[in-house]
């Protein structure tokens, strides 16, 4: 995503809820160079740190950063299909969200309409209104991928219209989830270079995830 809220008093604008015309992802994936186009395999420990600590209000996390997996389902090896990591981008043409990044990365893959594919994401905020209404249409379309969303923290969980976002992407079937402790260790554990060192849990990182879940709960009821 973009700018995100930088604190309270931050002169940051809420975007409306919007849905985006059908085959927007794909014109998009055109304009893209390829390091914003095409996923990064692992982060750093620093940037995970940094950018998925979930204290409901941070400063300074500019972009969302997405970790992704996708499984085929009756796959006999369960194995996942992909992984990677996209960061949220604000080029001055294209405005790619991570969100947005990982939409036209997955409409370039050749997907099977004989094939049901689960995707799993792992991400620092939750999509703003104008992403979550793309999601929502992807979904829609593409009936054959269930997506999950882990997010560390809700983005402007106070606004009407980015909780409309999130209840878009619940009625088109996805699951919308806080992440808590074991996924925060899943991610350090696949999607971090962390040089074989335990998950470090910050302090709150628990009471942060009982108050995100109860909001959550409370906006999607």
């Amino acid at each position: 995503m973009g700018a995100r809220y930088q604190g309270k008093g931050a002169e940051v604008k809420p975007q409306r809820f919007k849905k985006k015309k059908s085959g927007t992802g794909t014109s998009i994936s055109k304009r893209l160079n390829p390091q914003i186009r095409n996923p990064m395999e692992w982060m750093d420990p620093q940037t995970f740190d940094y950018n998925f600590e979930n204290e409901p209000i941070l400063y300074g996390r500019s972009y969302t950063w997405l970790c992704y997996e996708v499984k085929i389902k009756k796959d006999p090896s369960k194995l996942p299909w992909d992984t990677g990591v996209f960061q949220g981008q604000v080029d001055p043409e294209t405005h790619c969200h991570a969100e947005r990044c990982f939409l036209s990365w997955f409409r370039d893959n050749p997907l099977s309409p004989k094939k049901n594919y689960q995707v799993t994401w792992y991400t620092s905020w939750s999509p703003c209104p104008e992403c979550a209404g793309e999601v929502a249409e992807f979904l829609a379309r593409y009936s054959n991928v269930q997506l999950t969303i882990y997010t560390a923290r809700l983005y402007y969980f106070w606004d009407t219209d980015y909780q409309e976002g999130l209840r878009s992407l619940s009625e088109e079937g996805a699951s919308v989830e806080i992440m808590g402790y074991e996924d925060f260790k899943y991610c350090w554990e696949n999607f971090v270079c962390d040089d074989g060192e335990p998950f470090k849990p910050w302090k709150g990182i628990n009471t942060n995830f009982r108050f995100l879940e109860r909001r959550l709960r409370k906006i999607l009821q």
